[in-house]
């Protein structure tokens, strides 16, 4: 056992579900089920995310021997003690300046500004083992972005970047990035690497996060479609200790 917790990675793994305005969450899955059915961010300009399951500690400094979690074939979540429900408001920016704009989409995951943010530190929070009690934490920060234009599994193997799902955050514990993706049923799943006040991780955006993770888990294809690593947090951007140089993206 590592004398290190942040050589622990912690893989989050729930289903997103839209919040009705009166509070109720939406139980027929319409809004975010992928059934092709009606777009829910044409619905509304505030959407509240709901976002709930298990967690689970992975304890490898090296990001690259975590595999996903599996679940029983009957059990809806990963089976865990500790369990999180948090909720945010979507909300999504303008760019305003074209000819960044321009440049940003020749990127990978297109311009940052376009992505769907949501502020995760509503709800109830998560659960953590303190002793023989188990305590409710909340994060102070945890903006999770999704590359999915419509913030429901899109069903798009041959662009599997419409999938992945970035975010950064902070609580009493320090601060933290995570690299996941959304799956079928609209499960993300999503890990989080907690890091050290002097790594340079530590002062990332997410334009930061983006460029580093997809650097190195992002091929093209000679069709022009970008190929991921899944899962996508079997990267160097993940490890316990800090990358020193990014790498480029083959073919870009």
């Amino acid at each position: 056992m590592t004398n290190d917790w942040r050589e622990t990675l912690f893989v989050w793994d729930g289903i997103a579900s839209v919040v009705q305005s009166e509070g109720k969450e939406n139980k027929d899955g319409n809004d975010l089920a992928d059934n092709g059915k009606d777009d829910p961010t044409e619905k509304s300009d505030d959407l509240q995310l709901k976002w709930q399951g298990t967690w689970v500690g992975c304890e490898s400094a090296d990001a690259t021997k975590v595999p996903t979690p599996k679940r029983g074939a009957f059990n809806e979540f990963v089976t865990s003690e500790n369990t999180f429900e948090v909720e945010g408001i979507a909300t999504k920016r303008t760019t305003v300046d074209g000819e960044k704009k321009e440049t940003n989409a020749k990127k990978v995951g297109g311009d940052i500004s376009s992505l769907y943010r949501v502020a995760m530190t509503g709800g109830s929070g998560y659960e953590l083992d303190e002793g023989s009690d188990k305590k409710k934490h909340k994060d102070d920060r945890h903006d999770i972005y999704f590359f999915s234009p419509t913030l429901r599994w899109m069903g798009n193997l041959r662009d599997q970047v419409e999938n992945m799902v970035l975010a950064i955050g902070e609580n009493e514990y320090g601060k933290f990035i995570s690299t996941g993706w959304l799956r079928v049923g609209n499960r993300v799943t999503l890990a989080r690497r907690y890091l050290d006040d002097d790594d340079e991780r530590a002062k990332w955006d997410i334009e930061d996060l983006r460029e580093a993770v997809f650097g190195q888990i992002a091929t093209m294809a000679d069709d022009g479609h970008v190929n991921i690593i899944i899962p996508p947090w079997q990267c160097g951007a993940m490890h316990a200790k800090s990358v020193s140089k990014r790498q480029k993206i083959a073919n870009e």
